[in-house]
């Protein structure tokens, strides 16, 4: 067969791809992985929203902004390596700026408290608890990040793992958010933030693997 004809027998009835499909497969992978990991915790922990009479609106209401923020961010570069040849450069700089404002605010509130106390606002009681939820209900998330990229791209498989990972470990801080006791700023950017770096860092390490296409 001449390559004139092979080109064209393999272009013979394609369907056209909707540009929107990517993003809509990654938004269902995410979706339903975060739907599976909170069924899970409830069925460990029962109903979700138990804590917010006590840490408070506004404590809950930082919770869910910085875990979502950092949840669209890694989905929306997610979707960009995915695609090959887009290149994303100084756009992953977005992904400091909710760890920074967290960050920043609890320096503030580290700072301003009372020297025997601070040591306990970054352990709390819950440490083991949250960093050990957010790592284990990343695990569905991941796998339905894993089955939209099933019709993507990527060639940089290590960065989309780890980024399939953060944004995972990510959108299991928002469901363990749900649930969440602690009200420290501190505990917020040590022990989320540090789940999310366990997915991700284990979303980069399978990434190579299980993205090959």
């Amino acid at each position: 067969m001449k390559t004139d004809e092979l080109i064209a027998s393999m272009a013979t009835n394609l369907r056209p791809v909707s540009p929107a499909a990517p993003a809509w497969r990654i938004t269902g992978g995410l979706i339903a992985g975060a739907v599976v990991a909170l069924a899970g915790i409830m069925a460990v922990a029962g109903p979700p929203f138990a804590y917010i009479l006590a840490t408070g609106i506004s404590t809950f209401t930082v919770k869910l902004a910085y875990t979502i923020a950092m949840t669209l961010l890694a989905a929306v570069l997610l979707l960009g390596v995915g695609r090959p040849g887009r290149r994303q450069g100084w756009r992953y700089a977005w992904l400091l700026l909710p760890p920074l404002v967290i960050g920043a605010a609890a320096a503030m509130e580290f700072a301003g408290a009372p020297a025997d106390a601070r040591l306990g606002m970054v352990f709390a009681s819950t440490w083991q608890t949250c960093l050990a939820s957010i790592s284990l209900m990343s695990l569905p998330i991941f796998v339905g990040l894993l089955w939209a990229f099933r019709r993507l791209a990527p060639t940089q498989l290590h960065l989309a793992g780890g980024l399939a990972g953060l944004c995972a470990g990510a959108a299991a801080s928002v469901v363990y958010a749900l649930y969440c006791p602690e009200t420290a700023a501190t505990f917020l950017i040590s022990w989320y933030t540090l789940g999310m770096a366990v997915a991700a860092t284990a979303g980069a390490t399978v990434g190579a693997r299980l993205l090959r296409w």
